[in-house]
Formats: structure tokens, sequence, C-alpha cells
């Protein structure tokens, strides 16, 4: 049975209360389950938590979730491809073959888009 998403967001506020008492992995399995009730800022939020707290697997979902922002998830994410690599270079440091393949990606993608100035560094 689905996790509805005002259940979902009770959840998360109750963990995010207690976010020291909350391991990496859970805040990643908790942005996993917001992204399945389609609660898309409560997914970010909780990606960027547990990729700051160093969960490999959240630093390559936030990547791709930021590369690919309102063509897969609508406008509640908005594409950032500076943020993007910044959380993909993170995965990248720890060994990750999908930051790897996502670096290749973002360095054939490297103009940025009229009007806009590239990420630095």
């Amino acid at each position: 049975m689905p996790i509805r998403p005002t259940l979902l967001a009770a959840c998360a506020a109750l963990l995010l209360n207690h976010a020291a008492a909350a391991t990496p992995e859970q805040l990643y399995q908790l942005a996993l389950e917001a992204q399945s009730a389609r609660a898309y800022p409560q997914m970010l939020d909780l990606l960027r938590q547990s990729a700051r707290a160093g969960n490999v697997e959240a630093q390559e979902m936030l990547g791709l979730a930021l590369l690919a922002g309102p063509a897969v998830y609508g406008p509640a994410v908005p594409a950032d491809r500076c943020e993007a690599t910044h959380w993909v270079r993170q995965a990248f440091a720890q060994g990750s073959l999908v930051a790897w393949q996502q670096l290749v990606f973002l360095n054939r993608a490297r103009t940025a888009a009229a009007g806009q100035r590239p990420c630095s560094g």
C-alpha cells in the first residue's frame, strides 16, 4: 500500500525535527518514499541532508534530479547544473561509477545556456 503524501510529510517532519538521530541512509530512504509519493520538495530536502552527511546514493540521485529537473519532476524541481555537478563530484570522490558516468555527460554539455554563466570550479 503506497504511503499518502500527507502521511509521508508528517513522518518526514518528525524525523527532520530529530535529524541528529536520523542516519544518512534513513534520510535517503525517506527521500525515495517522497519520490514515490510525488512529494518532490521534500524529496530534495531529504536528499540534500543525506548527501551532506556523505551518503553516496543520495549524492548520485540528487545530481540526477538536479540535472533532469522539470523534465522529470515538473516545476517543483528546478534544474541546477552547478549544484548537480557539486553532488556528482562528491559521489565520484567516493568511488561512484554512476557519478563517473554523470560527469562524462556533464563534461559533454559544458557550455552554459544562452544568457547564463557557467559554473565556477
